[in-house]
């Protein structure tokens, strides 16, 4: 890759052949992340009328997105069944449920592994089974040729902006629904760490490591490869916006859509998931280490720590977004009216879309509550 942030599209250079949308072209390698370039008949190109989505497009559109939506909706009701399942297992096996005396659930080490199980072992299943029908190889997701030195510091300064400008949108969002008495999240889904050596060793390796390489696997291994067959740059954000939905509440789909943004730009521009994946993993072990001062340090140190740590990824974020604009170092891949007309007027038309949309609100929603003293408190 050349040394900076904005290296160029797979598919958009002379050299490489286009596609049609929907499967990655074969030669020179296997392209994870190739954008929508159809081929225009001589002398065509620019008249209106190419383009228009032919009814066969458009049944193999939509065959398209029912794949990649239906992805996502079997990893979420799968997930959710899974773990029902296991805490149904783990109470008739004698497993005792804590609680504090406020009624706020504890999770111990024990409890974090069976809430975090079903959905790594969904993220990790279906990246395998597309990985399968695609015929690629795992080598082919984790290629170097398009990483260098300063596309890494760049990636990583932008993980730092975006985690720090996310937490700035979930303190509006939580100050804005509180003020119309509603909480993102209920007194319900509170809960409380039982920090120990033990929990926090557990709780590294399945939220600091493994999360991460499964939900990259996922999210930009799978639903957003799938969409760049149609639009790099709706891929993107769409992966990201169904990255964030995943979680289940409002709070943490903020901060999961603005790191999604960077993640899947980071996977399309060096066609490889090294990047996301260890920016994931950057950004988990950060908010772990909050943890590991508390437990350590204390309550109030550890705010004190937290506090410096997001002010000094506010800085470091700022200067790398101002540096990368100043060289126009970053550029979305385009999206034209080509693209357009095969993106939203498309999924519009797509139950899969709307009733993955559905079951996801339907799971935020859920988790939001009337604002109680308790959660005024918090």
């Amino acid at each position: 890759m050349d040394n900076n942030f904005n290296g160029q599209n797979y598919g958009q250079n002379s050299n490489e052949p286009a596609n049609n949308g929907y499967s990655a072209p074969v030669q020179g390698g296997y392209r994870p992340y190739v954008p929508y370039t159809p081929q225009y008949p001589s002398g065509n190109m620019g008249n209106g009328d190419m383009f228009e989505v032919s009814l066969q497009e458009r049944k193999a559109l939509k065959r398209q997105y029912f794949g990649t939506f239906g992805r996502a909706m079997v990893h979420c009701v799968g997930s959710f069944i899974m773990a029902q399942a296991i805490f149904i297992i783990m109470s008739l096996s004698g497993y005792e449920f804590r609680y504090t005396e406020d009624g706020t659930a504890i999770v111990d080490w024990l409890y974090n592994i069976a809430g975090s199980l079903p959905s790594i072992v969904f993220c990790i299943g279906i990246f395998l089974f597309d990985k399968g029908t695609s015929h690629a190889s795992a080598g082919d997701y984790f290629r170097t040729d398009r990483i260098g030195s300063k596309s890494v510091l760049a990636f990583f300064g932008m993980v730092m902006f975006a985690y720090a400008a996310a937490l700035i949108c979930q303190a509006l969002l939580i100050n804005g629904m509180f003020s119309i008495g509603i909480s993102p999240i209920s007194e319900d889904y509170l809960t409380e760490e039982d920090l120990s050596p033990t929990y926090l060793a557990v709780s590294f390796v399945t939220t600091a490591i493994l999360a991460p390489i499964a939900e990259e696997l996922m999210f930009r291994g799978v639903i957003l490869r799938r969409l760049s067959r149609i639009s790099q740059s709706f891929a993107i954000f769409m992966s990201a916006l169904i990255f964030g939905l995943m979680h289940g509440n409002f709070v943490q789909t903020v901060l999961c859509i603005c790191l999604g943004i960077v993640f899947g730009y980071a996977a399309v521009k060096t066609g490889s998931l090294i990047l996301p994946i260890a920016g994931h993993i950057f950004v988990n072990t950060a908010a772990m280490t909050n943890s590991f001062a508390e437990y350590y340090l204390g309550e109030e140190s550890a705010s004190i720590y937290w506090m410096l740590l997001i002010v000094g990824f506010g800085v470091i974020g700022t200067i790398t977004l101002i540096v990368l604009l100043a060289n126009h170092r970053i550029s979305f891949p385009q999206f034209n009216e080509y693209h357009k007309k095969r993106t939203f007027p498309i999924i519009f038309t797509c139950v899969s879309f709307w009733l993955m949309m559905c079951i996801y609100l339907f799971d935020c929603i859920s988790t939001c509550g009337p604002v109680t003293e308790k959660l005024m408190g918090e």
